[in-house]
């Protein structure tokens, strides 16, 4: 069943029509708020300073600040922190044994419908859903007849497990044992329903309920969330608050309005209901105030999200972590770990969640010395034996190009996941070593010990751009087809990419007719892979249809627009190109939009005009200068090209390319010494140029 249809069924007008309605509700049914030196109830007492951790650490984004952070988890700790600490650190070493249902049952001294009843209970809560299931089976074949509490236990390891013949076999029993009407029974059917992908059950049994509770209403509009169905869940709202008369002042019902409309991305609404939190006092709760935040940081508006969370009142440590994880999302790394310091500030003891975190944020500096400190913290504080955490820190060590700390971390991480794999091997590969990231990928198959993903996938397309393995290319996007993996958007952009880097045009074409959908990154990719194929013509006819598609052309667009035009000569296309991408687009040229075009000019032999182009650009203007020195050789003036070796000779970014260019430019000229000299001079003060790698492919031998 489709929204559309739900909705339909819901018989109720839309809510985009009517939102002044639910407007007026929020700010009329409001009692006032309580005064200002009366605590509201649920609210947390005020923090004690003998219970809090030494504070006293610094402010600034250091790695000083770091330590100081860490410092006070072993100095002046809560009642009982210590005792959780190593509790935590004894119980995340191996998994704990878990004994099969028949035994968990036989082990029982008492087997009436109590015992058996909270242990069912006590097992789905604890996440042991299976357990729980088999419990009942065990109880029912020693004709012990079930519950309401029994059956509310029951739904909720079938909701868990996903297992919507479950929730159905279960409701028969409900409606055999005449326990459907009651309202406990009643609410777990209606969450287990939507939680089992199936919210038009879930709804039509809610529909018969005679007076639902305040509780099945929130779980009902819960349900509609748990399957993206954010209108239907406002709707449903909507008639809970025509039930009832006015908003019902309850923090489930607070949590789910605010969680449907940061769904359905209306800022107004969210205003709305942020309003009515603060007038009937609920913004105390701090479950509350942390869906309200995650309600704006749906937008991705990094100022509103400061500006929120500097207004909260009471904060926890979800509070933190999740703005922590919102201030990485917008690549603000340094800020995170500036957060995490004040929170440590204030006496909140970090969990996994935030160190991964703060892991995180050090992979976004590339800073493996402050990675190498928050490592130590957890394997002081035991999380490194969870596998989230390690997953994180081999992540980490990659991207900052320490490899031999991730393999290291890699190799004894006994129970990998994908993740895991999937991390190593994307180390391997963007720090230059693709075949040895498709070597341990080889070892991972041959193991057959996980079926990759799209994100495994992409990474091993990745490795094939790299070193050019066209005949692995073809393999990954055979096993894209039979996966199903090829719907993926990303797995398709990366494949032409690697045809059209190989030299395969058509090939490229061909997944890029086939594609479903397509993105700017899709049409990028094509003009490129014409561009450097020297198809000039067909990468501008691309450009043109790209235009009269839906779809909005980027910076990028430009870039391997003007690219292709250089390659093929295209001087006249690229010129018209450049303009319109400034006045029609309003998109500010880069240095590499500079540089392209530069290049344009001088392989055309539009010197004067290329160095007139060169010459707007900034002290950052390496790319220009490098063109134009490309061009100068190319065209056999060596004066030009020493000039903008001068330019290029002194800037940090040059390396020995540069200088061999400018020492063939000399020995053109019949210069052999100047050509020499420069070749020693500069040998010992810049690095060797990479040499470049590709795979040879092994031809069939003729048997003639």
């Amino acid at each position: 069943m489709t929204p559309r249809a739900l909705l339909s069924r819901l018989r109720l007008a839309p809510l985009l029509h009517d939102g002044h309605h639910l407007r007026r509700l929020l700010s009329a049914a409001a009692a006032p708020p309580p005064p200002l030196d009366e605590s509201p109830p649920g609210a947390p007492p005020p923090p004690s300073n003998s219970r809090l951790f030494v504070a006293g650490l610094s402010w600034s984004v250091d790695e000083r600040s770091l330590t100081d952070a860490f410092s006070s988890f072993g100095t002046v700790t809560e009642d009982g922190a210590r005792a959780r600490c190593s509790k935590r650190r004894r119980g995340g070493s191996e998994p704990p044994h878990r004994a099969q249902p028949r035994e968990l049952f036989d082990e029982m001294l008492v087997r009436d419908v109590v015992a058996c009843s909270a242990a069912i209970y006590r097992h789905a809560r604890s996440g042991s859903f299976r357990q729980s299931v088999g419990l009942f089976v065990s109880m029912m074949r020693e004709g012990v007849c079930p519950n309401s509490f029994t059956l509310v236990g029951l739904l909720l390891a079938a909701a868990q497990l996903g297992d919507a013949v479950l929730a159905k076999c279960i409701h028969g029993w409900a409606v055999k044992s005449r326990l459907e009407s009651n309202p406990f029974v009643a609410t777990a059917l209606v969450d287990a329903y939507a939680k089992c992908g199936c919210p038009m059950n879930s709804w039509a049994f809610f529909s018969d309920l005679r007076d639902p509770s305040l509780v099945s209403w929130n779980a009902m509009i819960s349900g509609l969330m748990h399957n993206d169905l954010f209108e239907e869940a406002l709707l449903v709202f909507k008639r809970m608050c025509g039930c009832f008369g006015i908003l019902p002042n309850n923090v489930v019902t607070m949590i789910n309005v605010a969680q449907a409309y940061a769904g359905c991305g209306d800022l107004g609404m969210c205003k709305s209901a942020h309003a009515y939190a603060i007038k009937m006092g609920l913004d105390m709760d701090v479950s509350v105030t942390n869906s309200i935040l995650g309600m704006y940081l749906n937008f991705g508006d990094i100022e509103i999200g400061r500006e929120i969370f500097r207004k909260i009142i009471v904060h926890d440590l979800v509070t933190w972590t999740m703005m922590m994880g919102f201030l990485l999302e917008q690549a603000h790394a340094g800020e995170a770990i500036s957060l995490f310091v004040q929170m440590r500030s204030n006496g909140i003891v970090p969990d996994r969640v935030a160190m991964v975190s703060l892991v995180q944020a050090c992979a976004l500096l590339g800073d493996a010395r402050r990675g190498k400190l928050v490592h130590n913290q957890m394997v002081i504080r035991g999380f490194i034996r969870e596998l989230p955490a390690a997953n994180s820190l081999i992540t980490m060590y990659s991207k900052c190009k320490d490899l031999s700390s991730a393999r290291v971390l890699f190799d004894g991480t006994r129970e990998k996941s994908l993740v895991s794999w999937t991390a190593m091997v994307s180390g391997y590969i963007g720090s230059g070593k693709a075949l040895e990231g498709i070597h341990l990928f080889s070892k991972m198959r041959r193991e057959d010990i996980f079926v990759i993903d799209s994100v495994t996938l992409v990474s091993l397309l990745i490795g094939c751009y790299d070193i050019a393995k066209f005949e692995l290319c073809v393999q990954l996007q055979g096993y894209s087809y039979k996966t199903g993996l090829y719907l993926h958007r990303p797995v398709p952009n990366t494949l032409m990419a690697v045809y059209g880097k190989c030299g395969y045009v058509s090939l490229t074409r061909k997944v890029f007719d086939d594609m479903i959908s397509r993105d700017v990154v899709s049409w990028n990719t094509m003009i490129l892979s014409y561009g450097i194929n020297g198809q000039g013509e067909q990468a501008m006819a691309l450009f043109n249809d790209m235009e009269e598609s839906s779809e909005e052309r980027d910076s990028v667009t430009y870039l391997n627009t003007l690219l292709a035009c250089s390659h093929s000569g295209l001087i006249d296309d690229g010129l018209v190109t450049f303009r319109r991408m400034i006045n029609e687009k309003r998109i500010n040229p880069c240095q590499e939009h500079i540089g392209c075009l530069v290049d344009m000019l001088a392989r055309a032999g539009r010197l004067d005009e290329a160095a007139e182009v060169a010459s707007l650009t900034n002290k950052e203007g390496a790319n220009s200068w490098k063109a134009l020195m490309g061009g100068g050789h190319l065209h056999s003036d060596t004066e030009l090209t020493e000039v903008a070796a001068n330019k290029v000779l002194n800037m940090e970014s040059f390396d020995y390319g540069h200088v061999v260019l400018l020492s063939n430019a000399y020995a053109s000229a019949g210069k052999y010494i100047v050509a020499e000299s420069i070749r020693s001079c500069y040998s010992n003060q810049t690095k060797r140029k990479t040499l470049g790698l590709s795979s040879i492919e092994v031809m069939p031998v003729s048997t003639r």
